[in-house]
């Protein structure tokens, strides 16, 4: 039952972390970003949106734990998460990449 509660803690600080990063323009947090190559705005609203989409997730998954707390597929789940999790990660980087680049004058 305690590990419903963390991942729950876990989904809730996500959806306010990433809101908080979309809401005060805090691109220059992401890691491995140069701000003088990107722009920090596009890129605090790219890495925001999938850092709370992943907090949804996480979310959701604690709800299908809870569900499914007497069978055994607590594996599966966090499974589930890591995969989220690194594939967020690619496309928060590859959007970056493609979306949030300054132009050279």
């Amino acid at each position: 039952m305690a590990i419903v509660y963390i991942y729950l803690m876990v989904g809730l600080l996500g959806v306010v972390l990433g809101f908080v990063i979309m809401k005060y323009k805090l691109g220059y947090l992401v890691s491995f970003i140069n701000i003088k190559k990107y722009d920090n705005d596009k890129v605090a609203n790219i890495a925001g949106s999938h850092i709370m989409v992943y907090g949804f997730v996480v979310i959701f998954l604690a709800g299908i734990s809870y569900v499914t707390m007497g069978s055994n597929v607590e594996n599966i789940i966090v499974a589930t998460m890591i995969i989220t999790g690194v594939a967020i990660e690619i496309a928060i980087y590859s959007r970056i990449n493609k979306y949030a680049k300054l132009e050279k004058i």
